[in-house]
């Protein structure tokens, strides 16, 4: 490809200078919360499982272990689905009382 020469340009191309465009920059990474997600899902099958006293009990402490540190995390700006780690809070909170309801109502008969 040939370009037009100019008066005084003797046969030389320079380029013009390449400069970085505006806003194409890439994009940041996004903060995991893999500790909410984690504790949202065994919080869960700790309330699903509530009634199957070892596991329902072991899960639900699980899940509100890890969305306590989830949530800990979210609130830090470490990670970025607070929602789901306050959801397993919640769900293994429930579990955790559903099951001493049940212990209190079995151990009173």
């Amino acid at each position: 490809m040939t370009y037009p020469q100019q008066p005084g340009d003797h046969g030389q191309f320079t380029p013009a200078p390449q400069y970085p465009q505006q806003g194409h920059y890439a994009p940041a990474a996004q903060p995991q919360n893999g500790l909410g997600t984690a504790g949202f899902v065994t919080g869960l099958i700790g309330l699903i499982l509530f009634w199957v006293p070892l596991i329902g009990l072991v899960l639900a402490i699980i899940g509100v272990s890890l969305s306590g540190v989830g949530l800990a995390k979210a609130n830090r700006g470490e990670a970025n689905n607070k929602g789901l780690a306050i959801a397993g809070l919640v769900c293994g909170t429930v579990a955790l009382v559903i099951l001493l309801i049940a212990f209190l109502a079995y151990a009173a008969r």
